[in-house]
């Protein structure tokens, strides 16, 4: 009986040995992050060439806070996309980073005063932001945008 039991011990041990050894064999070495060669040792800011450029900014308007009535999905909002601006921008709406609002595709000098969130929210403060999503008309993407702030919800 006893000789049963060390040889039930001694082919268990065997198969865990052998499951070891295919795992290692299987393993994958682990790869480092390498940093890139092109870098240089940073010895302070260079002088730049200075000309004006045609590039075209893009305006984001910016706000510190926003107040929103408790338990409604209908919310009064100003989003809006300025005239000056040449792009095409999708709002969306973040209150303690949960997506609670997605606009579509905003041309400039267009804007939303109402919008629908997808759940309403309970009194107090929430820490938000609206981001900026710049399109241009045939789908090429741009520059984004985040305005933090804080939104009360009463």
């Amino acid at each position: 009986m006893k000789k049963r039991y060390v040889i039930g011990i001694l082919v268990i041990l065997l198969f865990a040995i052998l499951q070891a050894v295919c795992m290692w064999r299987n393993a994958k070495p682990i790869e480092r992050i390498q940093p890139d060669s092109n870098a240089s040792g940073w010895e302070g800011a260079q002088e730049l060439d200075k000309r004006k450029t045609e590039v075209k900014q893009i305006a984001i308007p910016g706000f510190e806070s926003m107040v929103f009535k408790k338990d409604q999905k209908l919310q009064r909002v100003n989003f809006y996309n300025p005239k000056s601006n040449e792009c095409l921008i999708v709002f969306v709406l973040y209150i303690d980073d949960q997506e609670m609002w997605r606009s579509g595709y905003c041309a400039p000098d267009n804007g939303y005063y109402e919008i629908e969130l997808n759940e309403p929210l309970e009194e107090g403060v929430y820490e938000a932001k609206l981001l900026h999503k710049c399109f241009k008309e045939n789908g090429a993407v741009l520059n984004s945008a985040s305005i933090k702030f804080n939104l009360y919800v009463q």
